[in-house]
């Protein structure tokens, strides 16, 4: 089962209920002690063009009350509501007073970064809890049409790499004992990653308009001297 994320005032992606900020943008003294945090996680990082995904919602009150029930939905970037949801009888393992629960969307037809946005609760039943909501990004990204191989090789000795990490944002991979990793992409230009334990990050530009191959030769980090 997956963490829930600390409901911090910093989290990226918490919210709380807006509480009525006066007309120079100062907080009022007064908050409201039924606020409703609104939290996601478990977003993929990309998802193909109308690919399926599931995520996690979470809502908390600032004063730990009951949630059970309370209706949660999701708008898209157009504004539409296309999802939706209703909180479970039982708080999430591991917190107090956070409800929450898997859910599962859709991406859009368009390639892109996407702003859609949780919002909860929705209805009378959660009693006079204000509405609190969250925005998070939907990344987008064309079917992969074409097959990157990668070979990760010790930089000095050419031993192959086991278990480094390739990135080609948004794709990744892990290279195997052979230090080869392979990456389905789109078609466009890249900026690739290979990184691994004790040693220094590759990096290289790639343009992809068919199966190509790359090596990455990575050399181990400087020892800090010591005093």
């Amino acid at each position: 089962m997956s963490m829930a994320p600390e409901l911090e005032a910093s989290h990226p992606i918490a919210s709380t209920a807006d509480q009525g900020r006066d007309a120079t943008g100062a907080q009022p003294e007064a908050v409201d002690a039924h606020a409703a945090t609104v939290v996601v996680w478990d977003v993929p990082s990309a998802v193909e063009v109308g690919g399926r995904f599931r995520m996690k919602v979470g809502v908390k009150c600032a004063s730990e009350c009951r949630l059970a029930d309370a209706r949660f939905g999701v708008v898209d970037h157009t504004g539409a509501r296309i999802a939706g949801g209703t909180l479970p009888a039982e708080v999430w393992p591991g917190t107090a007073g956070l409800y929450a629960r898997e859910i599962e969307l859709q991406a859009p037809a368009a390639a892109g970064l996407h702003e859609w946005r949780v919002t909860a609760p929705e209805s009378e039943g959660a009693g006079a809890h204000p509405a609190g909501s969250v925005s998070f990004g939907v990344r987008v990204v064309s079917r992969p049409e074409h097959v990157v191989t990668v070979e990760a090789i010790d930089g000095d000795t050419g031993a192959p790499l086991a278990g480094a990490r390739v990135v080609l944002h948004p794709y990744h991979a892990v290279t195997d004992e052979r230090g080869i990793a392979t990456v389905r992409v789109a078609k466009g230009a890249y900026r690739l990653f290979v990184s691994q334990t004790a040693y220094a990050t590759f990096g290289l530009s790639v343009e992809v308009a068919d199966d190509t191959t790359a090596r990455a030769e990575l050399s181990l980090e400087p020892v800090p001297e010591r005093n």
